[in-house]
């Protein structure tokens, strides 16, 4: 085991999922402005299936990397995500209780199945 490859796949699978999330977070806006009709628990669902988008993009990055132990690979990773939106939303006064708690577990279970998924993937042959 590499510790500094480890390392290097969960900042690239962090970094993917973050990225990801954004996306998914601006395209949802825009979404949202054009329709006008968007309630708060269609939002509050968009922003947990984006979550759980960018921790499994994030899993699946860091696990194809890292090459091995996939489900814990992108376990942390799916953490890792869920952290640092966390920090970002703490920061603007978002409160914080049990459904957060349950978006952080969500995040985590999406970044292991990414991480599976992404170590049992076959290389193409040419």
């Amino acid at each position: 085991m590499n510790i500094r490859k480890m390392i290097k796949s969960e900042i690239f699978g962090t970094i993917f999922g973050i990225v990801l999330t954004l996306i998914l977070i601006l395209f949802g806006a825009a979404v949202m402005v054009k329709m006008q009709k968007f309630t708060y628990d269609m939002t509050m669902i968009w922003a947990v299936a984006v979550l759980c988008i960018g921790g499994f993009g994030g899993g699946y990055i860091a696990a194809r990397i890292n090459k091995s132990m996939g489900m814990a690979a992108g376990a942390v990773c799916g953490l890792a995500v869920f952290a640092v939106l966390w920090a970002v939303g703490a920061l603007m006064g978002t409160q914080m209780g049990i459904v957060t708690l349950i978006r952080g577990i969500a995040a985590v279970i999406a970044g292991a199945l990414g991480g599976v998924l992404g170590v049992n993937k076959k290389k193409k042959r040419k």
